[in-house]
C-alpha cells in the first residue's frame, strides 16, 4: 500500500518537474528571441548610413529600381524611429501580398528588407495605433511592414519619394 502511494507521488513530482522545465524553456526562448530582435534593430540603426544600394521589386518579383548612386537620396535617415507591432486584426486590412519589396544593402550584404503593403479599402477603419504609419503614394494608401519582426515603421518620407519616382 505504501509503495502504491509513493509511486503515485513520484509520478506527480515528475509531471510537475516536466511542466516547470517546459515553462523555463519557453521563457528562455522568448528572452533569446527578444535579444536577437533588439540586436537586429541596433545593427540597422548603426549601419543605415552605410547603405549604398536599394533594390525595389514589384509584386511579381521583377526589380524595378536598383541604385548605388542615388542610395543617399532614398535611404531613410532615421530608420526605426517609431516601430510598432502589427496586430492580426490590422494586418487583415492590407493586401496579402506586398505591392513592393524594398531591400537595403551595404555592399552585397542585405541589411534589411521591408514590404510595402496596400490598404485594401479606405472604408475600413484602421486602429489609432496604426494610423500614424499610413502614407499615400499615387492615390493608394500604404504601410511599411517588416515581416521578419511583424512590425511597421512610421519613418517613410524617403520611401514615399522612392515610390513616387518609380515609373
Amino acid at each position: 500500500m505504501l509503495t502504491v502511494e509513493r509511486g503515485y507521488f513520484m509520478r506527480k513530482n515528475r509531471i510537475g518537474l516536466i511542466l516547470i522545465a517546459v515553462v523555463l524553456i519557453v521563457l528562455g526562448w522568448t528572452a533569446y528571441k527578444e535579444k536577437e530582435h533588439k540586436q537586429q534593430i541596433n545593427v540597422i540603426i548603426n549601419e543605415q548610413q552605410a547603405v549604398n544600394q536599394i533594390e525595389v521589386k514589384n509584386n511579381i518579383d521583377k526589380i524595378v529600381f536598383s541604385t548605388k548612386k542615388e542610395a543617399d537620396k532614398y535611404k531613410e535617415q532615421y530608420p526605426l524611429s517609431h516601430i510598432e507591432k502589427l496586430e492580426k486584426v490590422d494586418r487583415k486590412l492590407f493586401a496579402d501580398n506586398p505591392d513592393y519589396t524594398i531591400t537595403y544593402k551595404k555592399g552585397d550584404t542585405e541589411l534589411y528588407s521591408v514590404e510595402i503593403l496596400r490598404l485594401t479599402s479606405k472604408n475600413q477603419s484602421v486602429s489609432k495605433q496604426i494610423q500614424p504609419f499610413l502614407f499615400d503614394v499615387k492615390g493608394k494608401t500604404y504601410i511599411i511592414y517588416w515581416p521578419e519582426q511583424n512590425k511597421v515603421f512610421e519613418q517613410s518620407e524617403n520611401t514615399q519619394k522612392l515610390l513616387s519616382d518609380l515609373k
